[in-house]
C-alpha cells in the first residue's frame, strides 16, 4: 500500500465500490444455488466486514486528527517548505517524492511480481475461500456446514429430567394397565365367563421405552404437553431450556450470519409480551399460584390431590405454614409476585425455543430425513451420496454475455415464495393459491395462516387441537371452518341438544304389552304392575 494518505484514501473509495459489486454477485449466486446459501452468506459477511474496515479507514483519513492529510495537501500545493532554507517550491516537493518512489523500486526491483489486481473477482474469491475454511471450523461433522442440527446433548438432558421422566413412566404404566385390563375382560367375555374384574400385576406390565432421537426432534417444542408440576421450580428443567436456547441461537447465527439478531430478539420479546398478557401462551393460561394443587407455604406444585394432602400432614409443611402465617401482607404479595415472575420466565424460555424451532424448521426436518435415511442405508451408500453433493458445489464464474438468462440475478420485488428450483413461483400461481390472503383463527390465539391450503390444514394441527381442548370441545369434523370461539361454543351446545333428542330412552321409547293386548311404555307398565292393576 502507498505511504501517501491521499492515495490510501483513493484506494479505500475504490475498494468500497469494488466490494459492493462483489456482494451483488454473491447475492445473485445465493439465489441460484440455495443449497449453498450458508457458504455464500458467510462470504457476504466477510465482504461486509472488509467494506466496514475500508470505510473506517476513509473516515479516519478525512478526520485528520494527526494533521498528516493537511500537511500532504500543503506539500502537493507547494505551500509547505521542502528545503531547510525555507523556500516553498511545488517542483522541489514533486522531485523529492519522485526520488522516494525511484528508491523504492530500485530496492525491490528483483522481485519480478506482477501488480495485484484488486477487482471484484479478487475480493469475491478471497471471501469465498475464507468462508469455506470458516464453515469447516465453526460447524461440527454432524451439522454438515449448517445443513443439519445436532441436538444429541439436549436429547440426553431431556430424557434425564427426573420429574418429567417419572411422569412419563407413570403415564406409561397407567396406559399399559388399562390396555391389559380391557384385553383380559374381552377374553373373559369371549370365553363366556361374563363380566369379571380384571386384575393386572406389575410384573405383567411391559417395560418402559424412552422416546428415540427422531421423536425428540419432532416433539421437543411441544411444551404444552409437559405437566406444570414437572417444570415449576425445577432448576434442571430451566437449565435444559437455557442451554437449548443457547445452542439454537448460536446455530441460527452461524447459519444466517447477515441476519440482525437484535431485531429478531425485539420481535420475540414484543410477540411474547402480547401473548402473555392476553393469556394466549399454550399451557400457561392459568398461573401456578392460582392452581388448586399449589401449596403456598411450601411454594410447591403437586401432581395430584393425594400427594398434596400427604404433604400437608408432614412436619415440614406445618413449619412452613407457621412461618407463612407470621408474614405481612406485603411479604405474601411478594411471594405471589415471585411465583408469577417464575411462570413468566419459564413461559418465555419455552416460547423462545418454539420460535427458533420455527426459524430452523427446514433444517430440523432435513436432520430427521437424514437420520431416517441413515437407518435404512449402508455407510457406503451414504458416503457416495455425500461425495455427489460435494461434487455439485458450484464455482462462481465470470459474467457472460447478456444473452444467457440463466446466469442473470433473480429479482423478487414482490417477495414471492421460492419454488423447488430456488426461484420465485409465478405470480399467477401465487394468486391462484391465495398465498396473499390472510386467515386468522381466534381458537389458535389469533394466529395467521396465509393461503387457503395452510388454513384448511391447520384444523388438524396441534395448535388448533390444543385450542379446542382448552375450550373442552372435541376437535371433530363438525367444527371445520369454525374459527371464532363463540361460534364453536354455540355449535357445541346445539350438537349436544341434538344428541340428547336423538338419544334412546328406554322408559319412554320401549313398549310392552299386557295379557289383554294393551300396548304401553315400560314406565307405565312397571307402575301398573307395582300397583297390582295388571
Amino acid at each position: 500500500m502507498s505511504h501517501f494518505l491521499l492515495e490510501q484514501l483513493r484506494q479505500a473509495h475504490e475498494d468500497v465500490e469494488t466490494i459492493e459489486k462483489a456482494v451483488a454477485k454473491l447475492l445473485a449466486e445465493k439465489a441460484k444455488h440455495p443449497k449453498h446459501a450458508v457458504k455464500y452468506e458467510h462470504a457476504i459477511r466477510n465482504l461486509l466486514d472488509s467494506l466496514r474496515g475500508k470505510s473506517q479507514t476513509a473516515l479516519d483519513i478525512y478526520a485528520d486528527k494527526d494533521g498528516l492529510r493537511r500537511d500532504e495537501i500543503q506539500m502537493l500545493g507547494g505551500t509547505r517548505p521542502a528545503t531547510q532554507d525555507g523556500i516553498p517550491d511545488v517542483f522541489v516537493n514533486f522531485d523529492q517524492q519522485v526520488q522516494v518512489i525511484k528508491d523504492y523500486h530500485r530496492k525491490f526491483a528483483q522481485q519480478n511480481v506482477l501488480p495485484e489486481i484488486r477487482d471484484d473477482a479478487f475480493f469475491l474469491n478471497q471471501a469465498v475461500a475464507q468462508a469455506q475454511d470458516k464453515l469447516e471450523a465453526i460447524f461440527s461433522g454432524d451439522e454438515k456446514t449448517g445443513k443439519r442440527v445436532d441436538l444429541h446433548p439436549y436429547y440426553v438432558m431431556y430424557v434425564n429430567l427426573k420429574k418429567l421422566k417419572a411422569h412419563r413412566v407413570s403415564e406409561h404404566r397407567k396406559e399399559a394397565r388399562v390396555r391389559l385390563e380391557k384385553k383380559k375382560r374381552a377374553h373373559a367375555a369371549e370365553a363366556g365367563e361374563g363380566e369379571q374384574e380384571a386384575h393386572v400385576d406389575d410384573s405383567e406390565l411391559p417395560e418402559f421405552q424412552e422416546i428415540d432421537y427422531i421423536q425428540y426432534l419432532q416433539t421437543f417444542d411441544r411444551f404444552h404437553e409437559i405437566p406444570r408440576h414437572c417444570k415449576y421450580r425445577d432448576a434442571q428443567y430451566e437449565q435444559y431450556l437455557r442451554e437449548l436456547i443457547g445452542y439454537l441461537r448460536t446455530f441460527f447465527e452461524k447459519q444466517n450470519p447477515i441476519v440482525d439478531m437484535q431485531k429478531i430478539d425485539r420481535q420475540f420479546a414484543s410477540d411474547f409480551d402480547a401473548r402473555w398478557w392476553s393469556r394466549l401462551v399454550p399451557g400457561w393460561e392459568q398461573s401456578t399460584f392460582d392452581d388448586p394443587l399449589y401449596a403456598i407455604p411450601s411454594d410447591y406444585l403437586f401432581a395430584s390431590e393425594a400427594t398434596k394432602a400427604s404433604h400437608e400432614k408432614g412436619k415440614k409443611y406445618r413449619k412452613n405454614a407457621e412461618v407463612f402465617a407470621r408474614k405481612t401482607v406485603d411479604e405474601r404479595r411478594a411471594l405471589e409476585d415471585a411465583s408469577r415472575d417464575h411462570d413468566k420466565t419459564l413461559a418465555e424460555l419455552e416460547v423462545t425455543v418454539q420460535r427458533f424451532q420455527e426459524l430452523l424448521g427446514d433444517t430440523i426436518q432435513a436432520t430427521i430425513q437424514y437420520i431416517q435415511k441413515k437407518q435404512s442405508r449402508t455407510a457406503e451408500e451414504l458416503d457416495e451420496e455425500e461425495e455427489e453433493e460435494e461434487e455439485e458445489v458450484p464455482e462462481i464464474e465470470e459474467e457472460e454475455e447478456e444473452g444467457s438468462d440463466a446466469e442473470k440475478p433473480i429479482y423478487n420485488p414482490l417477495n414471492l415464495p421460492l419454488g423447488w428450483d430456488g426461484k420465485p413461483i409465478p405470480y399467477w400461481l401465487y394468486k391462484l393459491h391465495g398465498l396473499g390472503i390472510e386467515y386468522k383463527c381466534e381458537i389458535c390465539g389469533n394466529y395467521s395462516y396465509w393461503g387457503r391450503r395452510a388454513f384448511e390444514r391447520h384444523f388438524q394441527e396441534w395448535r388448533h387441537a390444543f385450542g379446542m381442548r382448552c375450550l373442552k370441545i372435541p376437535n371433530t369434523s363438525h367444527f371445520k371452518e369454525i374459527t371464532r370461539i363463540e361460534d364453536a361454543l354455540t355449535l357445541y351446545e346445539k350438537l349436544k341438544k341434538e344428541a340428547e333428542v336423538k338419544a334412546f330412552r328406554q322408559d319412554n321409547e320401549m313398549e310392552m304389552e299386557d295379557d289383554q293386548g294393551n300396548v304401553m311404555s315400560v314406565k307405565a307398565y312397571q307402575d301398573l304392575s307395582r300397583q297390582g292393576l295388571l
